[in-house]
């Protein structure tokens, strides 16, 4: 008798961008190590920006916690860029929309997906 794996999917809405030139890059984890680290996402997805608002969607998800990070890279450098206090100067968010004062933690950020579900990020 073998146990019967739960698939879900996960639909990401994205809002509020501002600025209608780069990517997006979103990055989902499954544990905190990871999250903070900022390596091994469980999946990740670059869509290239070309509106204010885009959907990703994440199959094949097993139960867990989960967390998203989402940074719009404007101008192609694979990082987020800051200003000289640290500052990021492009847009990010998080899942929940946590870190309203400075990165969200994976507690702050995560959920419990059990079944399809459906997020909005809001970039700032």
């Amino acid at each position: 008798m073998s146990a019967e794996i739960q698939a879900h999917t996960l639909t990401v809405d994205i809002d509020n961008i501002q600025v209608q030139t780069g990517a997006l890059m979103v990055e989902l984890y499954a544990n905190a190590e990871d999250y903070a680290a900022g390596h091994n996402p469980s999946a990740s997805m670059i869509k290239p920006v070309t509106k204010t608002e885009h959907r990703l969607v994440f199959s094949d998800l097993a139960d867990g916690q989960y967390a998203v990070k989402v940074f719009h890279d404007e101008n192609g450098n694979h990082s987020l860029d800051t200003n000289m206090l640290g500052v990021p100067s492009e847009g990010y968010g998080f899942s929940n929309n946590a870190g309203s004062f400075g990165p969200a933690s994976f507690k702050d950020a995560s959920f419990s997906l059990q079944a399809d579900a459906q997020i909005t990020i809001h970039i700032r």
